[in-house]
């Protein structure tokens, strides 16, 4: 899901050309975007825009796009990249035109503002037997769009909680265990939160909301399709949330447009837990000087509830050869390439055989426990076509909320408002 292993796996919003979009309802026809494309399902040199990092992103990905050729003499990727800041407004722009490359890297949280101008792939995946039981279910129900397979997912996870073990042990804090309960959350991150130091970290970006609302009162997003925010389970869960660090005191308070914020704090060490997803475990085991471990995010009245997302790849409708371009999507999602991006700690993998890959790269001993329970108690987080204005008001005014300088429910209302015409 990401340009950098975990680095450009960042949920805060970039600017995107998603109004542009909004008037595509199928860009047939025009220009595949491939070079010297064939007619032929099985020979073609195919084009692949995706996220990228840098040089090292770019070899390594490329290496991805090399095993369709390896399985296929006929087919070539050739992969574009492109930052993840300027990812989306490039590829909105591309997909509006009708002139998008045949290969689409797309996030499961902002493919509703670009699935129309993409092919659903259900009739590939019968005709060159894909299955979906292969992969991790709630990611590929995250790639739908109205009931239909949009992307075939190449990495998955549920949001979980880092902690700082040594911080967990030298306050006399348990381990966190799954079941472990809101309560107990909160009385650990009290205990932690001293000397200049906090229990928790946290920001006002989409997915944690989400998880943190939906753990504390079940409540969704949207409610047939339509922004939900001033749903009053809805309103009593971001409350709870804006409370750990308005009144509870246990997270710090959040500064505008510091997208590194919350990984800065957990990684120094001046935050003890911070909520995030498997693909960024093995990278931040690398960068932090304390023992690293994962927990389930904390039980609510219902239980732990937490959401999925992930990014896969799918197909421009103005692909000229769209069976080459999903022969190839197989190969790019197929259990070798998967496996090797597992180890080197780029991905926790969406199909299920690739796993051990990255339990192993992990090195956590506690980690498939907690990762299996997080899945079993997680859906996809579905989004809407204007997402990414959502994302953007809740990051403007869930800071504001956060920070105790505007209540919790004016500020959802405030994005209801502003936003919940155009979901």
């Amino acid at each position: 899901m990401f340009g950098t292993p975990a680095r450009a796996r960042r949920w805060a919003t970039a600017a995107v050309s998603a109004l542009a979009l909004a008037a595509v309802a199928a860009c047939g026809g025009g220009n595949d975007g491939s070079s010297g494309s064939s007619g032929s399902a099985d020979k073609a040199d195919l084009t692949w825009q995706f996220w990228v990092g840098g040089t090292e992103d770019q070899a390594a990905w490329q290496k991805v796009a090399d095993q369709a050729h390896a399985d296929h003499s006929g087919i070539t990727v050739k992969l574009q990249g492109t930052d993840w800041n300027n990812y989306w407004s490039k590829i909105g722009t591309l997909l509006a035109s009708g002139k998008a490359p045949c290969i689409i890297g797309m996030q499961s949280l902002r493919l509703a503002s670009y699935a129309n101008a993409m092919l659903p792939l259900d009739d590939l995946m019968a005709k060159y037997g894909l299955k979906a039981e292969d992969f991790d279910k709630p990611i590929m129900d995250g790639l739908k769009a109205d009931g239909k397979q949009i992307a075939i997912p190449y990495d998955s996870g549920p949001m979980v909680i880092f902690y700082n073990k040594d911080a967990f042990k030298a306050a006399g804090v348990p381990d966190p265990k799954p079941g472990w309960t809101m309560d107990e959350f909160k009385a650990a991150a009290k205990k932690l939160t001293t000397g200049g130091k906090t229990g928790l970290v946290t920001t006002p970006g989409d997915l944690g909301v989400m998880s943190w609302v939906r753990t504390q009162t079940g409540a969704e997003p949207l409610a047939d399709g339509k922004l939900n925010f001033t749903d009053p389970k809805f309103e009593q869960g971001f409350a709870g949330y804006a409370d750990f660090v308005r009144t509870d005191k246990i997270a710090p308070q959040v500064p505008s447009g510091n997208t590194d914020f919350e990984t800065t704090q957990f990684v120094s060490g001046k935050a003890a837990m911070s909520l995030n997803g498997p693909w960024s475990l093995i990278d931040t085991m690398g960068k932090v000087k304390f023992n690293l471990g994962i927990a389930p995010i904390p039980a609510g009245p219902d239980g732990s509830k937490t959401y999925t997302a992930g990014s896969g790849f799918g197909i421009s409708r103005s692909c000229k050869t769209p069976d080459a371009a999903f022969q190839a999507i197989m190969s790019m999602t197929s259990d070798k390439p998967l496996t090797t991006l597992a180890a080197a700690g780029r991905a926790y993998p969406a199909r299920t055989a690739a796993h051990p890959a990255w339990f192993t790269a992990a090195k956590i001993p506690e980690a498939k426990e907690v990762i299996d329970y997080a899945s079993e108690n997680s859906i996809a987080l579905v989004t809407s076509k204007n997402w990414v204005q959502v994302a953007d008001l809740l990051t403007r005014f869930g800071t504001q909320a956060l920070n105790g300088e505007i209540p919790p429910d004016q500020a959802l209302k405030t994005i209801q408002d502003q936003a919940g015409a155009g979901s």
